[in-house]
């Protein structure tokens, strides 16, 4: 699949002429001749990179672009290249800097742009970048080709990208919004109306613990509360670390080894309060190791 590049520019001849060198390079190269065209073309087409002409139809007019882009957290994260003949000539309107804390900016060039240092730096960014957001767009597109035209889609699209990431991130609601043309509010609804999808990235290890009717009746509970004091968290939450997440599951089908934990689905039986933290320090271990 080809990276997705947006240029945005006012001038016909450059906008053409950048395109066709782009395109020779084996982009796909989306065109907008203004700052409004370019931010809506930006969120349709979910770009691995943009190129932003900084004056155009008025001299703020690509700041202001960047601006919005950098606002909108459908597009927040897209890396931006401002081009600009005006540098020279003029200082910025706005003040404007490459990885400016609330802006996407990432580098300034000036024109006239030499064509060999264009396409290095557009290879640059996208080896950085878009090779990664590409690849998340494609298996996104393929879920929605799978599904399309079928009843409950949605729920079915979004249970293959729960099982696939272990969550549902923001930026794969995006992408069904746009590639379904659903409203953002109507996938989120759906998403927190049903326990089973989650909207935060799962720890690397996953504690469940049981509480069905034997586990909770021989200490349970005891070990859950053991747990949330170990690890500082409730259930249903990951440690800041990224570690563990921990959870509550109604059975594990081992009622004769109550009270029952897994971790990462393997059984620890017959657990006891004072056993929890051993446990624990197997899988922390591993972290302990790599720092050192």
């Amino acid at each position: 699949m080809k990276n997705k590049i947006l240029l945005v520019d006012n001038d016909r001849d450059f906008l053409e002429a950048t395109a066709i060198l782009l395109e020779s390079d084996g982009y796909d190269v989306v065109r907008a001749s203004n700052g409004q065209e370019g931010f809506q073309r930006a969120k349709e087409e979910s770009p691995d990179l943009i190129l932003l002409d900084m004056m155009m139809t008025y001299k703020t007019e690509g700041a202001e672009m960047a601006k919005a882009l950098a606002a909108d957290a459908a597009t927040h994260n897209i890396p931006l290249i401002l081009i600009t003949g005006a540098k020279k000539e003029m200082g910025f309107p706005f003040e404007i800097k490459p990885d400016e804390k609330d802006l996407p900016v990432k580098m300034v060039i000036e024109k006239p742009i030499q064509p060999e240092r264009l396409l290095s730096t557009v290879k640059l960014f996208i080896k950085k970048t878009g090779l990664e957001h590409r690849s998340f767009v494609g298996e996104i597109d393929a879920l929605v080709d799978k599904w399309s035209g079928k009843d409950g889609n949605l729920i079915m699209i979004l249970h293959e990208i729960q099982n696939h990431y272990g969550y549902v991130p923001r930026e794969a609601a995006f992408e069904l919004r746009r590639l379904l043309g659903i409203p953002l509010a109507r996938i989120y609804e759906v998403i927190t109306f049903y326990n089973y999808f989650k909207l935060d990235p799962p720890g690397k290890h996953l504690i469940s613990v049981c509480m069905g009717t034997a586990c909770y009746l021989k200490g349970a509970p005891g070990l859950l509360s053991e747990l949330k004091n170990l690890l500082n968290v409730e259930e249903g939450q990951t440690t800041p670390d990224g570690l563990f997440h921990l959870q509550i599951v109604r059975c594990l089908g081992c009622c004769g080894l109550a009270p029952v934990m897994t971790v990462d689905g393997k059984i620890y039986g017959k657990v006891k309060k004072e056993n929890v933290i051993n446990i624990l320090s197997e899988y922390s271990k591993e972290k302990m190791e790599v720092v050192q």
